[in-house]
């Protein structure tokens, strides 16, 4: 459970909570068909009878409010706040919905989005242990599905066996699994299809699980049969910028520095009008989170914080290439959760 305490509440009376995401990260409960209103005295669950039972039973620090019979989630949390005396309300000013945001026009709204990104950025042991957790399932699940390629699987055959593999071990999709071959390697979020393996394609897998509501993310890019020379390469560029980057990398840093320690490695040998996204993405309840490994994240990367370091070089209608690890940042350094290997292998 996370305590609601991080709330700071220097300029406002309540926090009032809609997002799906807000409302698991501070219940651990997930239900989308609810609302939360945070005070300094007393937390309010406002939701109906069909989740009463269950979520008592699992959040006791949260008053349940029964919507009854009409009205619905924002009417009733209006009604709360006028009990409550509350005049000045923190609100989620990047995912509020519209009609939402004209019924609390009386309040005086104060944005606290970014408050919330910085607040959930640092992990808690329990959030640690469980992205920790559904990433040794995706590294398990990576095992299973080396064992799976052969000569004519299609893509989305590999990407159902990924899945279900998944389910197997005790996760969920933390999101759509790519499973690219060939040329469609060379696009960096390309949707499986019918397109099938043959012999010296290369391929690219990015998927994760999610366990107890929380992500792991991981990309490998493998070869069936020996490629090109130019794809051996390519993949040997890649490879040492993550190590470069890894060993660099840690709290206190920008996210454009960090950024910067892979893209500056490209920029040695001219290939980094290849390398098309960020290093790397925050990950927890949803799969990309803030802050960034981005050239244009100037924001500081706190210990505790979680992301993906995943460069990549992408050659259009020919190839491309990404490894992505999953890092813990402390002050001395980053802990890597990945184990899977990541010299190329060869099928």
């Amino acid at each position: 459970m996370i305590n609601t305490k991080k709330l700071s509440f220097l300029k406002y009376d309540a926090a009032y909570i809609s997002d799906p995401s807000n409302l698991f990260y501070f219940t651990n409960y997930k239900n989308e068909d609810a609302r939360i209103i945070i005070t300094r005295n007393e937390n309010l669950y406002i939701s109906d009878q069909r989740v009463k039972e269950e979520f008592e039973s699992v959040c006791p620090n949260f008053r349940f409010i029964d919507i009854g019979d009409g009205g619905g989630y924002v009417q009733k949390s209006l009604d709360c706040l006028d009990k409550l005396k509350i005049k000045r309300i923190g609100y989620e000013n990047l995912s509020i919905i519209n009609h939402e945001f004209i019924m609390l026009k009386n309040y005086k709204l104060i944005p606290i989005s970014q408050e919330m990104q910085l607040i959930r950025s640092i992990k808690e042991e329990y959030e640690l242990s469980c992205i920790e957790y559904a990433q040794n399932i995706t590294d398990l699940v990576f095992l299973k599905a080396l064992d799976s390629i052969k000569v004519g699987i299609s893509e989305i055959e590999l990407e159902s066996f990924i899945n279900s593999q998944i389910y197997l071990n005790g996760g969920t999709l933390a999101f759509d699994t790519i499973v690219a071959f060939g040329k469609n390697t060379s696009k960096p979020h390309a949707h499986p299809t019918n397109n099938v393996l043959r012999e010296r394609d290369v391929i690219t897998i990015d998927f994760g699980a999610k366990y107890k509501g929380y992500c792991s993310d991981m990309t490998r890019s493998i070869a069936v049969g020996k490629p090109e020379d130019d794809y051996i390469s390519l993949y040997q560029l890649v490879l040492e910028a993550q190590k470069t980057a890894l060993e660099k990398l840690k709290a206190g840093m920008s996210g454009a520095e960090c950024d910067y320690l892979a893209r500056n490695y490209f920029s040695k040998f001219n290939m980094e009008v290849f390398f098309t996204h960020s290093l790397g993405h925050s990950l927890g309840i949803d799969i990309h989170e803030k802050p960034s490994l981005s050239k244009f994240y100037n924001g500081l990367i706190d210990s505790n914080v979680i992301t993906s370091v995943e460069p990549g070089l992408y050659l259009p209608n020919r190839f491309g290439v990404r490894i992505e690890d999953i890092v813990v940042f402390r002050e001395d350094g980053v802990r890597n959760l990945t184990k899977s290997p990541k010299e190329l292998i060869i099928l």
